[in-house]
Formats: structure tokens, sequence, C-alpha cells
């Protein structure tokens, strides 16, 4: 035409245009003329318009074909022509209303088809397309041409280039080509070459693009193809098979300079079963932006637009969903405010959300960046040979929290760059940073664009740096689909409706954020988040409150605020944003509030209120709940239900919670000020006459001290049946048994389950049940001791041995053991327990300072003589106006005796003992150490008895017996002076004969000792059980390891015994089956001893005498098996012992 660009011809693409008033050819993208139908909606400007390369089918072109279609009936004078090589041209001309066909044959050559299917290689596997595409190049031979091999993906073409340059290293240049490809490498193509080239390219390459040289065309029938899933809201670009159209244009590219070869990587068969043209952009993707325009020009509904290929209703509906989202329509999918704010914006309309937000946020300024960025192609290129050393540089941009920084960081750092005005620096900033320049260059022209958009739309571009808080929130705003919660196990997040999903970009592939958001997530067969941030996920409940569902639990009476609260659990698309929040459930379910507010705070109690009304029914409640405590009922309260119904009929029916109630209650008592009055004979269903203060007394007197009892009935309760509160300073007065009656009301159910429990003969003995609890009741003496009580009355009925054992005491109900609980000064519980004794023990030192705090005026220390005084048994002073009694004892302090008060009776008797035999020890010191050197130098020490007892400790041994037998024959209680120098000057009299008594019986022992071993020693047929019970009776009869190590009462037999187990060794060989029979029945006895015993020592109770005479008893019994010659103290027998202990066992 002889005319330069911009005149006669022009042009306008997305960031640049040239044309004139004279441009009569004006050539645009499909965008751009859609982009003009909003201020131009008749398309005046233009006569005539050419849609060429319609087969693509993309968004843009349906909606501009079905825009057009309704346009043609206002302009009937505008002419539109589709242009196309493989289209449906009949479905076309249809649409159009039976538009004429104009059909040009192209000037191609003719292209051979081949069909030549990967190679079945087993019946489950057949060869790679890698191996289909070699085995396809060495059939062909020597080829006189370029072969072109359309592969689905950037992987797939880094796969197989790395493949092919191996087998083919010295006879093709091996290239690929794909959109993401850095354009100096995409030139590449066009570049001469001394060798044949295999050109690796995607269905990028099917059209509009013409490689030169290209002989040969290998399909392997596939493609990415991006589908929208609108389940989960996600794109998923998975690996399809091409149809027929995409397959001839395929076999096109060979026909164009010479003709070609096709060869198809697939069947005949397979190929006529493919769809004739590749689904259309409209029935695959979301159509959210095509709605909204269409409601920003109000061209009616979706579904009665004239599309060629009408989308689903299912995929119509999924775009509103998305704009409702977004906050562009409502539910009526009505265009709002904000909507049209979107569709004024030629960005995605989550984008343009997201820019919406960022004015709130005042976060444009790095808003606009990244929206821009997020718009065109990632302008980062990773080489698949160089993918190293792209990664180095990149991270020179990286973000440890967000790729939404990494695109501000890029682009600050390019802007340096930009600012220094340097081209060729630019360029090779690019190159080193692995920065695609062309698409750096897109990604400033469509944030200049957006800039000057919001600008007229009066938006302010912030000055000062926004945080990162602001602009993710924003972000947010477009991305409420994207979301996704780091499961607790692996790599793997949980994101909306379901879906799940990995971190994409490597460099945070890492990380562990609890919460993250995402550009994008896209299906590969894998799901993969793109572009991630992390995230606050408050923020998520703050932006989607127009889409977050609420569940409701455990609704609740909150006394405090004095309403009905619940736990709101957040959920967005089925994730749990907000597992437990606490609000205000009133608003919600006022008739369920209300059925709260009455049951839980008026029924249950759980009412904060002085109103006069509320604390007479409180009180009211509170006697007839003693009532049943005591009797152990829970049916003379009315139940919950009647109570209820009293407050449902009183109370307004809109009254949910205590504001509005207290004003209401205030009315109406105006005219009624009992009006919620409860009365007792209301309160009560059954009559309680015989639950009284004599069958149930609160108070009891211990000592000078009231002590106050309670009542509790709940069988799961700690505290259930009778506790007793005990101030901590009465604990070393009182005795358990003191309670052992309980009281009178509570006494015949303990009696009757005793009496219901004894063994089966002494149970038949007492008669009828009833009656027998009513004797011993009418029989009863509450001053002596319950246990003795009923073992007098047992024996009596039963004519039996049997007294009331700790193990009957204990299978006792939990409700008829006294619980007592100990306070302090305070009144607040410091411990509590139904053993008396273990409370008593745990808190000694606390219930000891009681005694040790008062004064009695009796208390000295470092006596070595009795003091100036007597020593009383109890003492008493006045402590916090309560009398206290203290149990004065001398105190054992080895160099001397402290006369102190102690707490306890026992303990005091004990330690008084103790104190007496230090006294007398310390005043008989002259004869002691006499008898000490004189020990020392007799043989008495040199004899084999010093085996198993030291000198020292036989010595402290004979004085320490002698002084007890010295105690014990003086057989009186000393308390005062006068007695103590009695048993002083009996002391003086017998020490030393007593001495010299016990002298003799050691020399004794030692020598029966000594014979011992040498028999032992002598002995060759000792087994493992004789040497065991050898060792055991030494222990029983010397012990080595406790004082006293002998007992005065039993001296004179040790030498018997010792001499028995002598003379067991010498008859052993002539009764060794005898000698069996004995041991056996021996150990028979001994073993029920021990296990009886043992129960004694674990409870830390004194082993009664009985069971220690009868394991001294054991060794007479020893003597008449083993030695009858020695005689025994009495007659004995196994048959006699084992009566014994069954009589033992009756007591």
């Amino acid at each position: 035409m002889n005319s330069n660009l911009g005149e006669l011809v022009g042009f306008k693409v997305r960031f640049a245009e040239k044309i004139s008033k004279k441009t009569a050819v004006k050539v645009m993208t499909d965008g751009i003329l859609l982009a003009e139908t909003q201020s131009d909606p008749l398309l005046k400007n233009y006569d005539a318009i050419i849609i060429d390369e319609a087969h693509e089918r993309s968004l843009n072109i349906d909606f501009l074909l079905g825009y057009l279609k309704n346009l043609i009936t206002q302009r009937q004078d505008l002419k539109i022509i589709i242009t196309s090589a493989t289209i449906d041209v009949d479905k076309f001309s249809a649409h159009f209303n039976n538009a004429p066909i104009i059909q040009v044959s192209g000037r191609t050559y003719p292209v051979d088809v081949i069909y030549r299917p990967l190679k079945k290689i087993s019946e489950a596997l057949i060869e790679s397309i890698e191996d289909g595409i070699v085995g396809v190049i060495n059939e062909l031979g020597k080829v006189d041409g370029d072969i072109l091999v359309f592969l689905p993906g950037e992987r797939d073409i880094h796969d197989t280039k790395k493949y092919l340059s191996d087998q083919f290293r010295d006879r093709f240049d091996v290239l690929p080509l794909f959109s993401r490809l850095p354009f100096k490498d995409q030139q590449k193509i066009f570049q001469v070459s001394t060798q044949h080239r295999i050109i690796l390219a995607t269905n990028i390459a099917e059209t509009s693009l013409t490689v030169p040289g290209i002989k040969y065309v290998i399909d392997a029938g596939l493609a990415r193809v991006v589908r929208y899933s609108p389940n989960l809201k996600i794109d998923q670009l998975l690996i399809e098979k091409i149809s027929k159209a995409s397959a001839n244009q395929r076999a096109g590219r060979c026909g164009r300079i010479a003709p070609g070869i096709c060869i198809r990587l697939y069947d005949e068969e397979d190929f006529n079963l493919r769809p004739d043209f590749t689904d259309p952009e409209i029935i695959r993707t979301s159509l959210a932006s095509v709605i909204l325009r269409m409601a920003d020009l109000n061209l009616g509904q979706v579904d009665k637009f004239p599309f060629i290929h009408p989308p689903s209703n299912r995929l119509i509906q999924d775009g509103y969903q998305l704009l409702q989202e977004l906050g562009a329509v409502d539910k009526q999918n009505k265009i709002l405010p904000l909507g049209k704010q979107i569709a004024m914006l030629p960005i995605d309309p989550a984008h343009a959300r997201v820019l919406l937000e960022a004015k709130k946020e005042n976060c444009l300024h790095e808003i606009l960046i990244i929206i821009s960025a997020l718009s065109v192609s990632d302008p980062r290129e990773r080489p698949l040979d160089k993918a190293e050393q792209a990664d180095q540089a990149h991270q020179q941009f990286h973000d440890p929290d967000s790729g939404f920084m990494i695109l501000l960081r890029l682009w600050s750092r390019f802007q340096l760059e930009v600012n220094k005005n340097q081209s060729k620096q630019l360029r090779q900033f690019c190159q080193k940073y692995f920065v695609s320049y062309n698409r750096m260059r897109e990604w400033r022209e469509l944030h200049k664009q957006l800039t000057n958009i919001v600008e007229e739309m009066s938006f302010n571009i912030n000055q000062k740096e926004a945080t990162y808080d602001q602009v993710h929130r924003a972000l947010l705003a477009g991305h409420l689909s994207n979301i996704g919660q780091k499961e607790i196990d692996g790599p793997m997040y949980l994101g909306g409706r379901g879906v799940k999903f990995l971190i994409g970009p490597r460099l945070f592939r890492n990380k562990n954020f609890k919460w993250l958001m995402a550009a994008e997530i896209i299906d590969t067969g894998k799901r993969y988040a793109q572009c991630v941030a992390k995230i606050d996920v408050a923020w998520v409940e703050q932006m989607a409150t127009h889409l977050v569902e609420y569940e409701y639990a455990n609704p609740r009476w909150n006394s405090k605020l004095g309403r009905v609260d619940a736990t709101q659990k957040t959920l967005l698309y089925g994730l749990i944003i907000n597992p437990a929040k606490t609000i205000h459930y009133g608003p919600i379910d006022p008739i369920v509030s209300r059925e709260i507010f009455i049951r839980q705070a008026l029924v249950e109690g759980n009412f904060e209120s002085q109103a006069p009304f509320w604390q007479h029914n409180l009180e009211l409640i509170k006697e007839v709940e003693k009532l049943e405590h005591k009797a152990r009922r829970q049916d003379i309260l009315i139940n919950d239900d009647i109570l209820y119904q009293f407050y449902d009929e009183k109370i307004e029916k809109d009254i949910i919670n205590l504001q509005a109630f207290e004003s209401w209650r205030k009315k109406m008592e105006q005219e009624n000020t009992k009006f919620l009055f409860l009365t007792k004979e209301f309160l009560m269903q059954h009559d309680a006459e015989k639950i009284d203060l004599v069958q149930f007394p609160e108070h009891i007197k211990i000592g000078s001290a009231d002590v106050n009892l309670s009542y509790h009935f709940d069988p799961n309760h700690p505290r259930d049946g009778i506790s007793v509160t005990l101030p901590f300073s009465l604990m070393s007065q009182i005795q358990e048994n003191q309670f052992s009656w309980l009281v009178p009301g509570m006494i015949r159910e303990k009696v009757t389950f005793l009496i219901k429990n004894l063994p089966k003969n002494l149970r038949g003995q007492c008669g009828h049940l009833q009656n027998a609890v009513t004797e011993f009741l009418q029989k009863k003496n509450n001053t002596t001791n319950f246990n003795e009580a009923f073992t007098h009355f047992i024996r009596e009925k039963s004519n039996s041995a049997y007294k009331l054992s700790e193990e009957e005491l204990a299978n006792l109900p939990e409700h008829l053991k006294v619980n007592f609980i100990l306070i302090d000064q305070n009144d607040r519980v410091i411990d509590e327990s139904r053993n008396f004794n273990l409370l008593k023990a745990n808190n000694k030192e606390m219930v000891t300072e009681v005694i040790e705090d008062i004064d009695f005026g009796i208390e000295k220390t470092q006596l070595i003589f009795w003091p100036d005084y007597d020593i009383p048994e109890t003492i008493e002073r006045e402590w916090e106006n309560q009398m206290i009694t203290g149990y004065p004892a001398l105190i054992d302090r080895h160099t001397h005796v402290d006369l102190i008060v102690l707490d306890a009776k026992e303990d005091a008797l004990k330690e008084h003992a103790k104190g007496i035999k230090r006294l007398l020890r310390l005043q008989l010191k002259d004869k002691i150490k006499v008898y000490k050197k004189n020990f020392l130098q007799s043989g008495l020490t040199t004899i084999k008895l010093t085996k198993i007892i030291s000198p020292e400790a036989l010595i402290e041994n004979t004085v320490d017996i002698t002084i007890d037998e010295i105690i014990f024959r003086y057989q009186e209680s000393v308390r005062t002076t006068v007695e103590f120098s009695k048993l002083l000057i009996q002391a003086n009299k017998s020490f030393v004969p007593l001495l010299n008594e016990l002298t003799a019986a050691l020399k004794k022992i030692a020598e029966s000792y000594y014979q011992l071993s040498l028999a032992k020693d002598n002995f060759q047929f000792m087994s493992k059980a004789m040497q065991i019970d050898y060792e055991e009776q030494l222990e029983i009869l010397l012990p080595p390891y406790e004082l006293p190590l002998f007992q005065w009462s039993r001296i004179n037999l040790i030498d018997k015994y010792l001499t028995t187990m002598r003379i067991r060794f010498e008859k052993y060989l002539q009764r060794q089956q005898k000698d069996h029979e004995s041991i056996t029945q021996i150990s028979r006895l001994k073993d029920k001893w021990i296990e009886k015993v043992i129960q004694y020592v674990e409870r830390d109770l004194p082993i009664p005498n009985a069971f220690i005479d009868f394991q001294w008893d054991l060794q007479e019994l020893r003597v008449s098996l083993f030695a009858q010659e020695l005689k025994t103290a009495h007659p004995i027998s196994i048959k006699r012992m084992n009566e014994r202990w069954s009589k033992m066992m009756d007591l």
C-alpha cells in the first residue's frame, strides 16, 4: 500500500498502539476489541470485523462471537468475517443465521500420515514416548529435513531432549520450544544449522507459527489442557488426547514448504475415536470474568447469551459463586457496586478484588506491582540445563515467608536498573538473574496501565511502605479459596472443599507454615499451590464474613456476663478457621437461650443476684437439700422439671438474659413483691419429720470445742456420707473411736451392714437381721468403743471368739466411714481423709506445731537428773479460745534427756519410757563403765559368737536388757521424784547381779553356737533348702541387726534352740525322710505366720503378743521334732499348733 505503519494500516495491542485518523485497517487482539465494547457498545468505529484463527476458541473469542451475534440485529450494515483452517464451519455458519461459507484452499504440499503406535513390551507395559521417537527416527533412516516432535509439556521436552541428545549426538541438533522458554532460546529454531534439527515442541507450534525446514512431524497425540474443576475450584493442568482438528493441524506443519511425513504414535482406530474439535475454553474454564462483564454491560442472563457452545449450568453457577465470594454480586446474582468497580479493571476479577481491598488497607503501591505480575507470565526463567544457576540467582530476591514479597523485591531491583537508563545494562541484568526482559517489560506496561486506571478512579496510592500484614490481607480478599492449613504429619496442606495440596515453589517446600495462601492451586496429577505466603488465620474470618458458616455447640449459662454463651466453630468451605470461639447465643437462638437461662441459672442455682426472691428461694432449697443429704434420699425436694415449670409460667417469653430479666422482675415486683417467692410446701414432695437435729446433729462437743458435722448424699462424691470438720489444733486431742458410732440417724445402717456380712455360721446365730440390729442399738452405750461393743454383742449372740476386724471395717460403704476434714485457723481445708490415723500422720508437723507453740510451763532441757518437780501424764492450756491437752514426757537425747510436751498420749508414753531408761543409764554410768572394762578383758570376746555379734553390740545389748529388766521388775509408773528414787535404789542393788546372770547365759549361748558351727562345718550333705533354713534360724535366735539382740525372758531358751539345730545335723543321715516331713510341716505354719505378720508391718501396727509367742513356740516345736531328749517347756505338736493358729484367726 506504500504507506507507513499507523497510517492506512495500524495496530493496537495490550501495551502498544500505532494508529491515526487515516487508519483504514486496524489489527488488534480479541481482548482489545472486547474492551472497546465498554466504551463503544455498537462498535460504530468499524464497518467490518475479521476474527482470525477462530478455531482457538479462547474465552474472549467465544464471548465476542456471542456479542457480535446480538450486535448484527442492531447493525445490519456490519460485516463479520470468521477465518480458520480447522473450525466446524457448519456450526459457525448456523450461529450467524446460516452465513455463507467461503472455502479457500491453502498452498500446502501433500503429507503422508503414518500410524505407528508405541510397541507393546508386555501385557502391562508399552514402550516409552522417548523410545518410540528414537524408533521412528531410526526407521526413517537418512532424512532430508528437520523433524518437529509434539510433546505434552515442558518436563516431557526436558527429559526427551536429554535422551535424544545422547542417542543422536552427531546426527541432529535437538532444540526445545515452549511458551516459557526464554526468547533468545526460542529464536534458535529460526537460525541456520549445519545439521538437521529435531525440534521438541508443545502445542505452541500447532498454529500461527511456521517453523522453517520441517519435513517430518512426530505426534505423541497428547497435550496439557487446563480444565477448571467447579467441585474443587481449582485449575487442573492434565494431559489429554488431542482432537482430530489438532492432530491435523500438527500434520500440516510438515507440508508448508515441501511434501512431508507425519508419524502418529497411536493407531488409526484411536484417531477415529477422538473428538472432531478441541473443547472451547468457555466449557473448561471459570466464567466469573465473562459473567461480570455481561452483568456490567447489561447483556442479560448468561444462560440466555448466544454462545456457540453454551457453557453448562454448573459452570455458570460456579462463576456466580466465585463472584459472590469476591463480593461482586449478591445471592440473587445481581451485580453490586463493588462488582461494577471490579468490572472496570481489565484483569481477572480476583485480582481486581485485591486492588480494591488494597485501597482500604492503604497498600496500593505494593498491590499494583504484585497484581500486574500475577496477570502476566512469570518473568523468572529456569532453563532446564541451567536450573541450579537460575535457582541461585533467584535466591537474591527470596523472602522466607511470602512468594508475593519476592515479586516486590524483584520489581524494586529491576526498577533500580531501569532508572539507570541503559538498555544494554538492563538486558545484562535480566540475563544475569535469569529474568525475561520481554516479560518484565510486559509487567511494567500492565503496572502502568493499572496505575492510570486506579488514579482515574481517584484511588490514593500510598507513599509510605505498607506492612506485611496490610499487603497480605489485601491479597487474601481475592484468594479466599486458596488458603490451606498444614496437616500434622507430612508436607500436605488441607484446603477448602476437602482439597489437599503441596507447596509448589522449591524454596518454600521445607517451610512449616501453619496457614498459607496461594495465588493459585493447580492440578498436574498432584495438586500444587503456587506463589504461597504465610498468613494469620484471623484475617480469614474478618475477610470472609459473607462466606463463612457457623456451627454451634455447648450453649451454656455465663453467670459472670449474665447471658447464654455458646462455642462457635467457624468454617470456610469446610475448613475450620476458628475451632472454638465463645459468643453470645441469645440473638442466634432466643428460644433455646431462654430455656437455658431458666434451667441453668434459676433452677440449677447459677444465678448471681441479691434480689430478695433469689436469696429467699436459695435458703429454702438449701434447707430441703440438707434434709435429703441427711436422709440419703433424693425424693424430698421437687425435681428440676417442676421448678423449671414454676419459672417458665411466670417469666415472659422474650426474657433470655440477666439484664432483661432484672428489668422485668423489678417491674413485676412493684405490683407483687413475692411474685417469684417459693414456699417450703411447694418444694417438698415428701414429709421429713424424722430428720431432726437429734438424729442428724450439725454440731458435737469435743472437750471444750464445737465440731461441725455435715452430710452429703452422692455415692460418686468424695464427701458422700458424714463429714467432720476439725481444726488442726484439735487433731491431737481426738481419737478416731470417738466417731465410731457415727450419728443416731446413721448407726442403724452401719450395724445392719456389719451383721449382714458376718460369716454365714455367725450370721445365722444372730436371728432376724433387723431384730438383731434393734437389740444391739438398745444395749448400746455411746461412751464405749463401738468396735468393742459390737465384738462383745456378736460373741454373746454366737458363743464364739469373734472379733470385729480391720478388714470388715474397711469393707464398709464409704458413706458409713466418717470423712475427716482438717482446716486451718482461717477455715481453709488443709487435707481430708476417711482414715483418721493416716490424716494425722500426713499432717503431723502441723499438728505438732500447735503443741510446740504453747508454753505449758513445764518444759526443761539438758537433764541428767530427775527435775525438781513431778511430771504429770497430762497438762492443759488455753490456745486461741480452745483448751489444748498435752502429754509431758522425758525424751532420750543420748547424752541427756529433755522434758517436753507431746501432742499424742501413745507417743508420750513410749518416749517417756525411753527417757526413764536413759536417765537410769546416766545414773548407773560408773557401774556400766566397770562392766565394759571387765567384759573386754574376759575371754568372752574371743569365742565364735563374735562372728555373729560384735563385742560392742554385745556390751550395749547386755546393758540394755539388764536395765529393761530392772524397769520391768519395778512394775510401777515413774512420774514423780519419789518413784524415780525408788527405781534408782532398786537399780543400784540389782544391776550387777542381773549382769552376771545374763553374762552366764551368754557364755552358754556362745558355747552352743560354737558347737553348732563345728557340726555344720563337718556336715557334708547340706542341701540348698537346709542351708536357707539354717540361716533363717540364726537370724531368729542371734539377730545381728536389731536391738535388743536378746530378750531377758527368752535368754535361757536360746542355748536349747541352738543345741536343737546341732542335734538335727547329727541325726540327719538316720532320719532324712522324717526330717523332710517335719521341716515341711513347720514351713507351712511359718508361712502362715509370716503372711499375717506382714499385714501388721505394712500398716505400721505393733505385732500382737500372741503372734510373738507363736513364733517362739515354733522353736519349741523344733525341739519336739528334732531333739526330744532336750524336752519341751510344755506339751506341743503339729496338731496343737494348727489348732492354736485356728483359734488365733477367730480372735
